[in-house]
């Protein structure tokens, strides 16, 4: 402690913990980051929304770029933080965090409006099952029927169905799968009947 002889005012010098100083930083860091990780939110739950009301027929290549936008920003603040540069790299995250919020939102649109917009007539394809699934989980059950294909390139279809089309379904009975070309031209599939 010293003491200044013109003014009698004590003056205290004393330094600050590395330790405490940037562990606070990096919580604050890391509470901004899961803030910014909410705006995947809607992106989200539009794309569900959406492969529930309008399920599009050839959902793989879909929900696979859907997984890449999702988890590039996760991936990316992952390694920062093994890379123990978080705090230098949060406006990069935060940055990536946004317009991968904005790439998942306007692709739920898309999903959504490809479905809704579309006037064309329905096109009924009839084929037969190959297999029925019935899955539990947290969600509850859900079942699949397994179609022969129509298209030249796969042997078979996946569709989600309700329990009561799932039970009035039999393995290779008929079934008639309605499709819509969408407005997009991104197909997707309506119901699902036994015959």
């Amino acid at each position: 402690m010293q003491t200044s002889s013109t003014s009698g005012i004590k003056l205290q010098l004393s330094k600050c913990p590395d330790d405490g100083g940037s562990s606070l930083s990096t919580r604050d860091v890391r509470k901004s980051l899961n803030k910014y990780s909410l705006l995947l939110a809607p992106g989200i739950l539009g794309g569900l929304l959406a492969s529930v009301i309008y399920p599009p027929l050839d959902q793989g290549p879909l929900v696979t770029f859907g997984l890449c936008v999702l988890f590039l920003p996760i991936l990316l603040q992952l390694r920062s933080i093994v890379r123990k540069r978080l705090s230098e790299d949060v406006a990069r995250l935060r940055t990536a965090y946004f317009y991968s919020s904005v790439a998942l939102t306007m692709f739920a649109l898309l999903l959504l409006l490809n479905g809704w917009l579309d006037r064309s007539s329905p096109s009924l394809m009839r084929t037969a099952v190959v297999q029925k699934t019935a899955t539990s989980g947290k969600g509850g059950t859900h079942y699949v029927l397994t179609v022969s294909s129509w298209r030249p390139d796969r042997r078979t279809e996946d569709f989600r169905v309700s329990s009561h089309e799932f039970s009035r379904a039999v393995v290779g009975k008929r079934v008639t799968v309605e499709l819509h070309k969408g407005f997009f031209s991104l197909p997707w599939s309506g119901n699902v009947s036994p015959e």
